[in-house]
């Protein structure tokens, strides 16, 4: 695809899968800080729906008054679960080559551009620690190629690492059910609307047709 500055266009691509890992992150987080004490003093339609209209603020659930509360998160307070924000933005940067779908007139993304992406967004910290994410960004890639349905984004591989990595969340409680319950529901609606704003970056980047 031509851009008005590739660099900047490719830049500004991996910024935004980044930021929009962070959010989720933190998202998780603030979300499993209310599931005990506040659950029904929250409204968990307006959690959702300022989460997906601020697909790329790591912070906007802070503007409802909500605060990550150290204390009621604890048990995410280790470094394995650390460990998830790297692969949350891996789980994101393997879908890259499905942005070769986003077309600009007749133009469409580069298989170079693309993996320039890919690898930027590895540098910013992505990893597939554990093996936890089945997807790659090779096959993906082919995928794309062979015009074959992409499998659908979900929280499986979150659930997966959080039973073999993280047994202060997987142990039965009522907060650990309501995170992966939740988790469940954001992470496809969370990705759909990523997908969107990433879309917009690069038609925004691109040379007007």
């Amino acid at each position: 695809m031509e851009f008005n500055s590739e660099r900047t266009a490719i830049s500004r691509i991996s910024e935004t899968i980044v930021k929009g890992g962070v959010a989720l992150y933190n998202a998780i987080k603030y979300t499993y800080s209310i599931a005990e004490e506040d659950f029904y003093n929250v409204n968990i339609k307006d959690i959702l729906k300022v989460v997906l209209n601020n697909i790329t603020d790591a912070d906007c659930l802070g503007e409802m008054g909500l605060r990550i509360n150290h204390e009621r998160c604890a048990e995410m307070m280790n470094e394995e679960y650390n460990k998830v924000l790297s692969l949350i933005v891996y789980s994101f940067a393997v879908r890259i080559p499905t942005l070769k779908l986003v077309k600009n007139g007749d133009d469409a993304m580069t298989d170079e551009q693309l993996l320039a992406v890919y690898e930027a967004v590895v540098e910013k910290g992505a990893e597939n620690v554990g093996n936890s994410v089945s997807e790659s960004y090779a096959t993906m890639k082919q995928l794309v190629k062979k015009n074959k349905p992409v499998p659908p984004y979900s929280s499986d591989w979150f659930k997966t690492y959080i039973y073999t990595s993280v047994p202060s969340l997987s142990a039965v409680s009522n907060k650990n059910i309501f995170l992966l319950g939740f988790t469940e529901i954001l992470f496809a609606m969370f990705y759909s609307c990523l997908e969107e704003e990433i879309h917009n970056v690069i038609l925004k980047e691109a040379v007007k047709k």
